[in-house]
């Protein structure tokens, strides 16, 4: 019996030690902060548990406190092996830090605007107060869009707020008269209280927009090959299905390298924001 080239052995040998290493070294999955921590966290149940059934490795789905926060964190590229953020985020972490966008949802983000009165523009006084989640997420960045295509000047007829609580706390905040607008994205205003919805109003109601984005980079012991075959096989299998359920983002649908392209206005905006933000 021939013996096995001592080189050979030994690259064989190097291989398996340099899986092992990665074994039992987490794979951290972000997800942007759109619902409380709690709420990401189970939400986010059958994506974990596919990918550690995929990878053989323990997976952790991880967010931070803002938008804010969480872009800096991916625009470093060092914090998340894969992440699940909004088109204009999506944009920055691609064209900064080489994540690779590979499949988003079917069912597009939507956003609203709610007032306290019906004839917001008429009952109060100039400038209106407006509140947002974070001066980048997306739905604020629409809503303001749309208010200054309007006619509404930030400074002039706006002065816009940004809290980073739920959006169960923008509502109380309206409720309460400490402000006349706040801005929230649909699924979130769905969630509000029977109680609060009764007391605000519907002021905009946005147009469907591009859905959230899943975006991966090599390294961790993962290849962007490997990524592409684990999220293709995720969207097909069960726990892709109860993960749609439990969302109600309808389905999923692979994308072009090139696809987030028409994001870069306000994926621009986004960022000049945060660099206005930096300490």
């Amino acid at each position: 019996m021939k013996r096995m080239p001592f080189t050979l052995f030994l690259g064989i040998l190097s291989i398996f030690f340099h899986m092992q290493s990665f074994a039992q070294t987490p794979i951290r999955v972000g997800v942007a902060p759109h619902s409380s921590a709690r709420i990401i966290y189970e939400t986010h149940q059958d994506v974990k548990l596919f990918l550690e059934k995929k990878f053989e490795r323990p997976v952790e789905i991880v967010t931070a406190k803002s938008f804010s926060e969480f872009a800096k964190r991916c625009n470093e590229g060092q914090s998340y092996d894969a992440i699940l953020t909004s088109p204009n985020l999506a944009y920055l972490a691609q064209h900064l830090a080489k994540y690779q966008p590979f499949m988003t949802y079917t069912k597009g983000l939507e956003t609203t605007i709610l007032s306290r009165t019906p004839d917001v523009l008429k009952s109060a006084n100039r400038p209106l107060r407006v509140a947002g989640q974070d001066p980048i997420s997306f739905s604020t960045l629409t809503a303001q869009e749309w208010l200054e295509k309007s006619g509404l000047k930030e400074g002039k007829d706006i002065v816009y707020s940004y809290y980073t609580s739920a959006s169960d706390s923008l509502g109380t905040i309206l409720t309460s008269g400490a402000f006349d607008m706040v801005i929230m994205s649909w699924p979130n205003y769905l969630k509000l209280s029977e109680d609060i919805k009764s007391k605000v109003h519907i002021f905009y109601h946005s147009p469907t927009a591009p859905s959230r984005i899943y975006l991966a980079k090599e390294g961790n012991g993962i290849t962007l090959l490997q990524w592409e075959e684990a999220l293709d096989a995720f969207a097909l299998s069960a726990q892709g299905r109860a993960h749609l359920e439990a969302t109600q983002l309808q389905g999923f649908k692979k994308l072009s390298l090139d696809a987030l392209e028409s994001m870069k206005p306000i994926a621009d905006k986004s960022l000049q924001r945060l660099l206005d933000i930096e300490p």
